[in-house]
């Protein structure tokens, strides 16, 4: 099934997991995938199936960072999109909907965790992608996504090896202290903290796929619910 995406809203229900996987540290990112742009849910090397409803919107914006529309496509598991010629950055929501942590060690993806017996706590998994597809584009603020990995350069004018210096927005101001995760990839548990301005410097990783994250986890109203945003900036290096 194709769609064309408006960079607006696209209307759309909760989607769960295809699977109970873990929330932790899973992000979403665009990749190359059987000759495919697919958007990838995951960690380190590993991909998980997703609900296509989980993507909730794809924001697009050409390279002088003008609203444009890219196509795309459902698929059982996950979501492809075909880019444009003039396409520079994408942003993508992605509602992972509830996980409830129960006392003998499972977690279970649910809509509603009030009748789940032997409940301890409960994560409300949001997740968010901005992946720079043009050399083009001059990097700017999509303060619409509440915890956003802003380059100072455009990352595709790198190479591996390089460092690229970055400021993280919390609901579009500098977020303080952030922890970043400067290569989701290969490096899943190294963190690098952001100073009191939001301003990190973190080496380029890969050839190919670069994913950099932030993973925050939030209170709420209910003290046995946490919400957790995992907030990605994504950018693919050709090879050297």
């Amino acid at each position: 099934m194709k769609k064309k995406i408006l960079a607006a809203a696209l209307g759309a229900a909760i989607g769960l997991s295809m699977t109970a996987a873990s929330t932790d540290a899973h992000g979403v990112f665009f990749a190359n995938r059987v000759d495919t742009k697919a958007l990838v849910l995951g960690e380190g090397p590993l991909d998980n199936a997703y609900d296509p409803a989980c993507v909730q919107r794809i924001d697009a914006y050409d390279v002088n960072f003008q609203p444009t529309t890219v196509e795309r496509v459902d698929g059982e598991k996950n979501i492809t999109i075909v880019p444009g010629d003039d396409l520079g950055v994408t942003a993508t929501f992605f509602d992972y909907g509830y996980f409830a942590k129960t006392t003998d060690g499972k977690v279970i993806p649910t809509r509603d965790y009030s009748n789940i017996e032997n409940l301890v706590s409960v994560t409300y998994a949001y997740k968010y992608n901005v992946h720079y597809w043009s050399d083009k584009v001059r990097p700017a603020g999509i303060y619409n996504v509440p915890i956003q990995i802003v380059p100072m350069v455009n990352p595709l004018t790198l190479r591996r090896g390089d460092t690229l210096n970055l400021r993280i927005y919390k609901d579009g101001q500098p977020y303080a202290n952030a922890p970043v995760i400067a290569d989701v990839l290969g490096n899943l548990t190294a963190e690098t903290q952001a100073d009191a301005d939001g301003f990190v410097s973190v080496r380029v990783a890969n050839n190919g796929l670069n994913v950099i994250g932030v993973e925050v986890g939030f209170p709420t109203d209910n003290p046995n619910v946490t919400k957790k945003i995992f907030s990605s900036l994504s950018f693919i290096l050709p090879a050297e």
